[in-house]
């Protein structure tokens, strides 16, 4: 199969909107390969599974990283450079949508591996007053991108979300500008588990409970 056929096939898109997320969020394309960091091995399982089952007798490099991350590197040419005509351009600041991710079941498997990588399930519960915060956020250095997702939450999954927050920090004389987009609601949160959902496996138990302590808050008063 060409890979421009990919394109074509229903599944195969699904797969490749996973692929293109993960190097969008925790992975990179460079001049010379593509590769995936991830602590979790099941993200970094699944990865590698999406890879091998789009492209035929690809090499994968193993490592860890001197952190302990997890990484998968192949050194491919046709394959670096067909994810580079899927989206120019890999660095954190410049991202934005695949133009190919244009449909509610393709935009599904793209946000549930972004934010496998990129999101965070927060669960606080304030000791003196009692208050519970709870919250799923995505964070990303690309405004573009950012807005565009909470656009597509709205309309392809009635999801609403809070304001884009945005944070600086300076780190070794350099300036970073950081997009945080936060959905909160128990009602958000259920669509969000339900259409969308973790490939994590520790962010999707955070996600079920969360939810059900609404219900645990709810018998306690």
């Amino acid at each position: 199969m060409e890979f421009y056929d990919i394109l074509n096939d229903n599944e195969k898109s699904k797969i490749l909107s996973r692929v293109v997320a993960h190097l969008m969020g925790d992975g990179c394309v460079t001049k010379r390969y593509f590769a995936y960091y991830n602590k979790n091995q099941t993200l970094i399982n699944n990865f590698q599974n999406d890879v091998s089952t789009l492209f035929e007798n690809v090499h994968f490099t193993k490592g860890i990283t001197n952190s302990g991350t997890t990484f998968r590197m192949v050194q491919n040419k046709p394959i670096r450079e067909f994810f580079l005509t899927l989206l120019e351009d890999y660095k954190s600041f410049s991202l934005k949508m695949p133009k190919f991710v244009n449909n509610v079941n393709l935009q599904k498997e793209f946000l549930k591996a972004l934010y496998d990588d990129e999101g965070s399930v927060g669960l606080r519960v304030f000791k003196k007053t009692g208050e519970i915060k709870r919250s799923i956020t995505l964070s990303s250095n690309s405004l573009r991108l950012i807005s565009e997702i909470k656009e597509i939450l709205n309309n392809s999954f009635g999801i609403s979300s809070n304001k884009i927050s945005i944070y600086i920090k300076n780190r070794d004389f350099k300036v970073f500008t950081n997009y945080v987009l936060c959905i909160t609601s128990k009602s958000n949160f259920e669509k969000f588990r339900d259409n969308i959902g973790f490939s994590h496996p520790e962010k999707t138990k955070k996600l079920d409970t969360m939810i059900n302590s609404y219900i645990r808050h709810n018998a306690t008063k």
